[in-house]
């Protein structure tokens, strides 16, 4: 068999290494090659399909009714900037920045080849910011976070109020089982404060020994991430890693799914791997419950559909550095040399909040049509909410209207934006996190 290096021969880029502007999406173009208008990035995979009203996968795709704003879409945009066939524009930054980056569609195309499809998108993203093209909402989203922390200009609260009058404290010599990580979410959203001080009590009850960072806590910088705000992520996430390991806590554990997505995965594709173990709120909560050093006596008659927020199911799976080259063999058929292990997106995390709503007495669980790494995204992410709000919201609605249709009452998350993403939207149907179900099975009150 006759094998050649493809001219489209590239090195996986990660951590310190990756490339920027035009050079990432050169390294990408073998992805961009091989889409072949399947349209699987735009719905969900016929072999999952439980209802015709719900198998939609995109929610730009969706809302704008064009293949333009696909995984698809933007892989063959991509492809005709690399060749001259198109500028970059105002008209090309709409269409690349009309998106949630939940990731949805690379783990679809997944499903029949290996293609990054979302490192394509963000490669856009990040070759339009350095070429000016940024949205202005999200340019000053990046201007907040490096001047103050924080995404919002005006944020309601100090990073450390949501845990007044808990007595919590800092990192100290004392080594502590737990650092709690709140999110920024608490610092403007009283829904998500109210949650990360659940949680802190869930803890406290539990036994565990807890220390905050306080009016320290950084912004975990995914918003950068999504922006395609590449160098001031990356230099973020640095601050972040020395910060989290060295404040002697035993873990992080996480209450925000989108914070978990950052440090579990993003971290280590744009800085380094994490150097302490970071976990999210209900992956700890499910072990202190099987450990019975949480105990849930009291029901809570509901019936809850549960959402997997993108950066907590299918976005937190850690990537796997790959170097080699793609070749072909017969003309056609493209590998990789050595073989490279595929995200499938599959290793989120999707078991813990399940298990924790079914152990809790009273619950009639509605899992609903699209879960786990096919979940339909909330419409928070992406920065879509400050740039193009009626697509954020109309995502949510999609969502929640799948929700009422396997007959849930409630809708259950364990992501802070995605709580406040389906709480704005207008729709009315009650939702909740986790820790909150937690809280009230374990007969707290605030």
């Amino acid at each position: 068999m006759k094998e050649s290096a493809s001219p489209s021969a590239m090195k996986e880029q990660s951590g310190p290494g990756r490339q920027p502007d035009m050079e990432r999406l050169k390294s990408l173009r073998g992805d961009m090659e091989k889409c072949f208008r399947c349209s699987l990035c735009k719905m969900v995979p016929l072999p999952t399909v439980k209802h015709p009203d719900f198998t939609d996968a995109c929610p730009a795709a969706r809302h704008f009714h064009f293949h333009g704003f696909s995984g698809s879409g933007k892989s063959i945009t991509a492809l005709s900037l690399l060749d001259g066939r198109i500028q970059a524009d105002p008209a090309l930054a709409r269409l690349v920045f009309a998106c949630t980056a939940c990731g949805y569609c690379d783990v679809a195309c997944k499903f029949i080849m290996d293609a990054e499809r979302h490192q394509i998108n963000l490669a856009l993203r990040e070759l339009l910011i350095e070429k000016g093209l940024a949205p202005p909402a999200l340019k000053q989203s990046m201007e907040n976070i490096i001047s103050h922390g924080h995404a919002s200009a005006e944020p309601k609260r100090s990073p450390g109020a949501w845990a007044e009058g808990l007595g919590l404290k800092a990192p100290s010599a004392n080594k502590a089982e737990v650092l709690l990580f709140a999110g920024c979410m608490t610092r403007e959203d009283d829904r998500s404060a109210e949650v990360a001080r659940k949680l802190a009590r869930l803890l406290l009850q539990a036994g565990v020994k807890v220390v905050i960072l306080g009016d320290h806590e950084p912004c975990c910088g995914l918003p950068l991430y999504w922006a395609g705000y590449h160098d001031r992520f990356k230099s973020l996430a640095l601050e972040n890693l020395n910060r989290l390991e060295s404040s002697g806590a035993g873990k992080v554990v996480a209450a925000s799914g989108s914070c978990l997505g950052a440090f579990r995965s993003k971290y280590q594709e744009y800085a380094r791997k994490p150097g302490i173990e970071i976990v999210h709120a209900v992956e700890f909560l499910h072990q202190l419950i099987k450990a019975g050093r949480l105990k849930l006596p009291r029901p809570v008659n509901k019936k809850v559909a549960y959402h997997d927020p993108c950066y907590l199911g299918r976005q937190s799976e850690p990537s796997v550095e790959w170097k080699g080259e793609e070749k072909t063999a017969l003309g056609v058929m493209t590998y990789r040399d050595p073989p490279k292990t595929i995200n499938y997106g599959v290793n989120g995390v999707f078991d813990a909040p399940r298990e924790i709503i079914r152990a809790i007495k009273g619950i009639e669980f509605k899992e609903m049509y699209r879960i786990r790494e096919f979940s339909y995204c909330c419409g928070g992410g992406g920065g879509a909410p400050e740039t193009f709000p009626e697509l954020a919201r109309s995502a949510a609605l999609h969502r929640l209207e799948e929700a009422r249709d396997v007959g849930a009452e409630f809708m259950i998350t364990a992501c802070a934006r995605c709580e406040k993403q389906f709480s704005d939207s207008g729709d009315g149907m009650p939702v909740s996190d986790v820790i909150e179900l937690v809280s009230e099975a374990a007969g707290l009150a605030e």
